[in-house]
């Protein structure tokens, strides 16, 4: 349910969620590189939507991107 140390968390329809590392993701295939090397996130949470990002238009597996900050274990 709350794996340590998962950086990427890829939230699923039905509500079930995925945990995985973004450096394995990015070596394995270029399109979750391009993904990750978008911009972060804000510098603070007033700023802008809290990071979210349509995707939409990358294909039918992605709809958006979200950072979250997490405390870290």
């Amino acid at each position: 349910q709350s794996p340590l140390c998962a950086d990427v968390v890829f939230q699923l329809q039905g509500g079930h969620r995925v945990f995985a590392h973004r450096v394995y993701l990015a070596t394995a295939c270029s399109r979750f590189y391009d993904l990750f090397a978008l911009q972060g996130p804000p510098e603070t949470p007033s700023e802008g939507d809290g990071g979210s990002r349509e995707l939409a238009s990358w294909g039918r597996g992605f709809l958006s991107l979200r950072w979250e900050l997490v405390a870290d274990p």
